[in-house]
């Protein structure tokens, strides 16, 4: 018996974007005209809209070999000749920043970029942060008011993100000194995706950096990024003013909340479910199969940031030293939230504890 399987596949706006540059088409793309790093801007929200390219995109050299790259990697992830990938990923090494929102993945994301001598402003957000590729942990989505199949989608994505980051990397800078390019990527969705992504790469192929903060600062920095404490105190589900506020919602739906109840969380409390369900997840995603030493754990703060990157630019025989790392401490402002991000993190310490693995008890920093 034969089963004809058609599979439609549209390259995505990100991977025409960054081809466009490559091809020196889409300057606009990386003029340094906005910081995705910045601590007061979520771009996210409200991201620049990318031209419309004609067919010619594809014309060249490098857009044929992208092209043909892409369809054989995407091949091979949905046929799972995970070999095929992996002499394909060879000359890279990736360094996967993974954190809840406003834990410092931003920074050391732009710091490791800076170590490969690239200004993070004229690096794509799509290519370093971490909207793209688009992993989610349920296979089905909604689009124009009927469900539709993710996952193909999802698929094609990382084959896009996985040969865009080669050529750009190879391109735009210098091999390792060690042998290898070094692709930093700050990539929280990876959770969703954790053990897939360990075996498909393999041991000794990437660096899963870990950044972890308090959920009480966190709120904080996650409102006054959003436009402030709302009033009330409540949590603004159904006007959600930032893509930081759709992910809380869309985390409190899949545990069962409706947006009604949503709506009656005080603000803290609604981050912090959020925040104790990304951290629950990460532990059980399978992030840690394999060498479990390729999981680095860093706790939010000045110091163990700035180490982190001074530990890469010694890899780079650089001795540089990183920006410093800004931490602004409110939450003496907030004394009601403060037992409650005691006990979360305590709940957090015992739950990863239960598993066998070590999380950080981090202070109100």
């Amino acid at each position: 018996m034969e089963i004809a399987i058609n599979l439609k596949f549209r390259p995505s706006p990100w991977f025409i974007g960054v081809l466009a540059e490559l091809n020196e088409r889409y300057p606009d793309w990386t003029d340094g005209s906005y910081d995705w790093a910045a601590q007061t801007t979520d771009f996210l929200h409200t991201p620049s809209a990318l031209p419309e390219f004609d067919d010619t995109i594809f014309d060249t050299p490098l857009s044929r070999r992208a092209v043909n790259d892409l369809l054989n990697i995407a091949i091979a992830l949905m046929a799972g000749d995970f070999p095929l990938v992996r002499r394909y990923t060879a000359p890279m090494h990736f360094a996967f920043v993974i954190g809840y929102p406003r834990s410092g993945g931003s920074y050391l994301t732009k710091e490791l970029l800076r170590t490969i001598g690239l200004d993070h402003t004229r690096v794509s957000e799509a290519l370093a942060h971490d909207g793209f590729p688009e992993l989610r942990d349920n296979w089905f989505d909604w689009s124009q008011g009927k469900p539709y199949f993710h996952l193909q989608e999802a698929v094609f994505q990382v084959a896009e993100f996985l040969v865009i980051s080669s050529l750009y990397y190879q391109k735009k800078s210098a091999r390792h000194p060690h042998g290898y390019w070094l692709v930093p990527k700050k990539m929280h969705k990876i959770i969703y995706w954790g053990g897939s992504f360990k075996m498909l790469l393999g041991d000794g192929r990437a660096d899963y950096l870990v950044t972890i903060r308090n959920p009480l600062p966190t709120a904080i920095s996650i409102f006054e990024k959003s436009g402030g404490l709302p009033d009330g105190g409540r949590f603004p589900a159904r006007q959600a003013r930032s893509a930081i506020e759709k992910w809380i919602v869309a985390d409190l739906i899949s545990l069962g909340h409706s947006v009604n109840e949503i709506e009656t969380m005080d603000y803290f409390a609604a981050v912090q479910r959020s925040w104790s369900h990304f951290h629950a997840r990460m532990a059980t995603s399978g992030l840690f199969l394999g060498m479990r030493d390729e999981v680095r754990i860093i706790p939010y703060g000045s110091e163990p940031l700035e180490e982190m990157v001074r530990e890469y630019r010694a890899r780079q025989m650089d001795d540089t030293p990183p920006e410093p790392a800004l931490i602004h401490d409110k939450s003496g402002e907030f004394p009601q939230w403060q037992d409650g991000a005691t006990e979360a993190v305590a709940a957090m310490v015992a739950l990863w504890a239960s598993m066998g693995l070590e999380f950080p008890e981090v202070g109100f920093a």
